[in-house]
């Protein structure tokens, strides 16, 4: 019997002294990089908008890097001085990184499982669509010129239809890959990379139900959570998160104090191509119900007074505007989880959401249907 639980005894010993060697505590990343003998190369992640970031010393070509990462995050590989950049996940494996200064983008890492399901989206199902919505674009630009032909409607709607028909495509693809990669934390940032920077919160919501417990669990679950969460407070009937905010003059602008009219909320920014190729449908839009009892709210995610301020004046935009010039760190965009501008709210007399992101002939829609037009 002794002789029994001695065995037992060893052989548990044997099985925890394996398993315990087997368990990884941390990370061993390696590299090779080919075109550089020598430098400086970062490691770094970001924590909102702080970024956290070490460094190692390149010596004939190679580096390396230890540690441990309390959860599995995108991180980024740059070489002091040069532009490009490699992504990948970082998790507590041995991780080897090979590839030339040159191209650092396209370096191949290996040993992260986590990587090789994030990229596998992109090199697969995501290029397949891209290069699909390629093909319509161009026959859209041979169509107008290049943006010098205002289609009519009618000439519009085929590539409407068959954008529409690409983004059904596009998330039927997004779900089947999340499905076959539930467990993986990769999927949670492909659908915030697709459906929450791109604001899709049906979608988004829909993806974020297939995920195992531990990929909800994870960074890009819990910020996929949090923004559906911020989502629901700014829905249809909700009313509107208040702020207060200074506008062009410095004077503080408080929301609710705009109630008795309806509002649009219109996030943007002077370096954004699509806010600025919509501000002439916005100004048309205020033009007509202005003095009806419509009221516009720009809300700019600038840094810079001086550019905001400038396009404003070029764009003619004679509204009311607020910005705190933080740029992407904006308390109001916070508040509303915004992700990408433009982006906009129409509220109603009492504050409360009628819709959201309207845009050309749907805004000047919804409008007339209010104004009884």
């Amino acid at each position: 019997m002794r002789k029994t639980i001695k065995l037992i005894t060893s052989a548990t010993l044997v099985l925890s002294v394996a398993t315990a060697f087997s368990l990884q505590k941390g990370y061993k990343l390696t590299g090779k990089i080919r075109g550089v003998d020598k430098g400086l190369i970062y490691l770094s992640h970001n924590i909102g908008n702080k970024e956290i970031k070490d460094s190692a010393v390149i010596t004939n070509g190679s580096f390396n890097f230890s540690g441990t990462v309390p959860e599995v995050k995108m991180y980024t590989l740059k070489i002091k001085g040069d532009k490009q950049q490699k992504n990948f996940f970082l998790e507590n494996k041995d991780i080897s990184i090979t590839g030339h200064k040159d191209s650092l983008f396209n370096a191949k890492v290996i040993g992260s499982p986590e990587t090789d399901t994030y990229f596998g989206f992109y090199n697969g199902p995501w290029k397949a669509i891209t290069a699909k919505a390629g093909q319509i674009y161009r026959r859209l630009d041979s169509t107008n010129q290049k943006g010098k032909v205002t289609l009519s409607p009618a000439q519009r709607k085929p590539f409407d239809d068959e954008f529409k028909a690409l983004d059904v495509l596009n998330q039927n693809a997004i779900k089947a890959y999340v499905a076959a990669h539930a467990s993986s934390v990769a999927v949670a940032a492909i659908v915030e990379d697709r459906f929450i920077n791109y604001p899709n919160p049906e979608q988004a919501a829909i993806m974020y139900a297939l995920f195992s417990p531990a990929v909800k669990a994870s960074f890009y679950g819990r910020a996929i959570k949090e923004s559906l969460a911020l989502t629901n407070k700014t829905a249809p009937g909700k009313l509107a998160p208040d702020f207060v905010m200074n506008d062009i003059d410095g004077k503080p602008v408080k929301l609710s104090a705009l109630r008795g009219k309806y509002v649009l909320v219109d996030f943007w920014a002077s370096w954004c191509g699509p806010c600025r190729k919509e501000n002439p449908n916005v100004a048309a839009a205020y033009k007509k119900y202005h003095d009806k009892g419509f009221e516009i709210l720009g809300v700019s995610l600038d840094s810079k007074k001086e550019a905001w301020l400038k396009a404003i004046n070029d764009d003619d935009l004679t509204w009311k505007h607020v910005s705190d010039l933080k740029g992407w760190a904006n308390t109001a965009a916070a508040l509303y989880g915004i992700k990408s501008v433009p982006a906009s709210f129409l509220l109603d007399k009492a504050g409360k959401v009628v819709a959201k992101d309207l845009r050309g002939e749907e805004l000047n829609n919804t409008l007339s249907n209010l104004f009884k037009d």
